[in-house]
């Protein structure tokens, strides 16, 4: 529940910032600015999922390591 809170709440600054800087994009063409943002929380979300896959894959050689070393 804590990483959702991190990844909710980047995304609501991240389109807050978005909405704020590209008023004008707003109101001229919403879909352009619609997709941006998705790209943008895309990427983030990307960013965390693949963090989460090294430190998992990580841990796992740590384990084999240390389990080695025991032997």
């Amino acid at each position: 529940m804590k990483e959702f809170m991190g990844t909710f709440l980047a995304c609501i600054v991240i389109c807050w910032l978005f909405s704020f800087f590209f008023l004008g994009l707003i109101v001229e063409n919403i879909w352009a600015l619609m997709i941006l943002i998705a790209f943008v929380i895309a990427v983030i979300i990307t960013v965390f999922i693949k963090q989460e896959a090294r430190m998992e894959e990580l841990e796992r050689k740590m384990e084999e390591v240390l389990s080695n070393k025991q032997d």
